[in-house]
């Protein structure tokens, strides 16, 4: 039972490892898109007016918002996992 459940948690750390690349990823493109942000001027940008900068802005709040909620749901999965784990480890053995 005890290599049933090391295998388990040794697939789950496989799968939290995936995502944290995924997220990883993720994190590269909100950086960039925040820096580009950053470099912007305060007044009078040259733009293609101001519904193109509105609709860039919105496309970077998309993305750092996508971000933090892979970050949430990454975290929820691993606390959902992590409990199943413990349960099992404490079941009895019925083998």
């Amino acid at each position: 039972m005890e290599e049933r459940v090391t295998k388990i948690i040794s697939q789950i750390a496989a799968s939290h490892s995936q995502m944290g690349r995924i997220l990883e990823t993720h994190r590269h493109v909100s950086k960039q898109m925040a820096a580009i942000t950053g470099d912007l001027p305060d007044s009078h940008p040259g733009f293609a007016g101001l519904g193109m900068l509105q609709k860039r802005a919105l496309q970077l709040t998309k993305n750092v918002t996508a971000y933090l909620n892979s970050l949430a749901e990454l975290e929820e999965a691993m606390a959902m996992q992590t409990e199943l784990v413990i349960k099992e480890l404490h079941v009895p053995d019925e083998e």
